[in-house]
């Protein structure tokens, strides 16, 4: 049925396994779509629930799961398919790397323009999908969802399904791939999947604004938005990550911007950014791209890398995203915690790490909560420990998205074969 399984605790040496949360009783490597299909299809008819993964980075999103007979690894299914060049897209397996993968289309001076945590630590197509997680990147080339062009998947029943295509102008109706980004492995198993990809630009420049109060950097990050510039990356930080990423040590604020394109173009870009902030910023520094690749490593790994107790990513209006590190900063709420806080106020995200006691960092999340509420937004908690786990759901508050939602789960995956937990109850 399958190449490969291992048993855990058998005492035989099977390939890695990470820290799933749950014990398995097998864990299968398929190594082509078909072996996938007639996994599903034997769980399908004898009741038995699967969990689908590959790099095992992202596990600590969304909800605890609960008993799983088998764990299907992707990490054999790890080619690109397809590449065309000139019509800048690629079709790759989900267990390949995103880094290889990145490297695979480099060779055609072409990038694959999505930056998620962990980047450098296993991540894979296939996780990357599954969450949608992004970095600093996104500020120009949008997130998995705006990138992806189709998929190959499995639907829990075994049956294989097609989705999309191979060209940028290919919906007619609702497009189903971006459905998939972001359902955590919870409606079909996916095996391959194809993305645009972009041209790699010539020249990059980093640049970092210090400012002695928030005041400041709202004004400038505000004119920088409204400004004829296009910005790769565009991050705010608070105090304490200023000065952890030795962006702009002792600042209150600093913004980290990277432009890329053509020398010209960048420099435009950037004597343009010093113009229309002029008289906000205290310090005004500018990096070439190998001395600010540590930098934008720090960026795209938070929160992920905090050793928090918890993380939270707030989505929000684009105008809240500029203010809302000072609402976090000043609110007695957050006292005895430590808070620090990334904004990407292009994507209207804000992404903050909590640290502390248990008492204390479950009020901070209430707190997080009603604040991304009343700001018209959402909030999603990740890396919460097993000890806040009842208080700190994953997730905000539904609405009458819920329905709709299960009633989606349902169709795909009547069985509840795809352990629907990591999002809600699917009974």
């Amino acid at each position: 049925m399958v190449s490969g399984f291992h048993v855990p605790g058998s005492g035989d040496t099977g390939p890695d396994v990470p820290e799933f949360g749950f014990s398995p009783e097998v864990v299968l490597y398929p190594e082509t779509v078909e072996e996938i299909s007639r996994v599903l299809g034997f769980a399908s008819r004898n009741g038995i629930r699967v969990f689908p993964f590959a790099g095992g980075t992202k596990l600590f999103l969304g909800n605890p799961v609960g008993a799983v007979g088998a764990a299907l690894s992707l990490k054999r299914l790890d080619s690109v398919l397809f590449h065309e060049p000139s019509d800048m897209v690629s079709t790759v397996e989900c267990g390949m790397e995103v880094s290889e993968f990145q490297n695979a289309v480099g060779r055609e001076n072409q990038i694959f323009p999505v930056d998620p945590p962990r980047l450098n630590s296993g991540s894979t197509v296939g996780g990357l999908v599954s969450t949608n997680l992004c970095g600093p990147m996104s500020t120009r080339y949008g997130t998995c969802r705006e990138l992806i062009l189709g998929i190959r998947a499995v639907r829990a029943d075994g049956e294989i399904i097609n989705l999309g295509g191979k060209v940028v102008k290919n919906v007619a109706g609702y497009d189903i791939p971006k459905l998939m980004v972001g359902s955590l492995g919870t409606l079909c198993v996916l095996a391959e999947a194809t993305f645009r990809l972009y041209p790699r630009q010539p020249f990059s420049r980093t640049i970092v604004l210090g400012f002695d109060d928030h005041i400041s950097c709202s004004r400038a990050a505000g004119a920088i938005l409204a400004a004829d510039v296009v910005p790769t990356c565009f991050e705010i930080l608070d105090e304490k990550l200023s000065s952890e990423f030795a962006a702009a040590p002792g600042a209150k604020r600093s913004l980290l911007l990277r432009f890329d394109s053509f020398e010209e173009a960048v420099l435009e870009q950037v004597r343009q950014v010093r113009e229309i902030t002029s008289g906000d910023f205290a310090s005004f520094t500018e990096i070439g791209n190998e001395d600010s690749q540590e930098l934008w490593d720090s960026a795209r790994e938070f929160p992920f890398s905090s050793g928090a107790g918890f993380s939270s990513k707030l989505a929000l209006p684009v105008t809240a995203s500029i203010e809302v590190l000072s609402g976090i900063e000043s609110n007695p709420a957050l006292l005895g915690v430590t808070a620090r806080c990334l904004s990407r106020p292009a994507r209207g995200v804000a992404l903050v790490s909590v640290s502390g006691d248990d008492q204390e960092a479950v009020r901070a999340a209430r707190f997080l909560e009603n604040l991304a509420d009343s700001l018209g937004g959402r909030i999603m908690f990740s890396g919460v420990r097993r000890e806040l786990r009842e208080e700190v759901k994953a997730w905000g508050d539904f609405g009458d998205a819920l329905f709709l939602m299960k009633n989606i789960k349902r169709r795909f995956d009547p069985g509840n074969i795809l352990p629907g937990e990591k999002i809600f109850d699917a009974n």
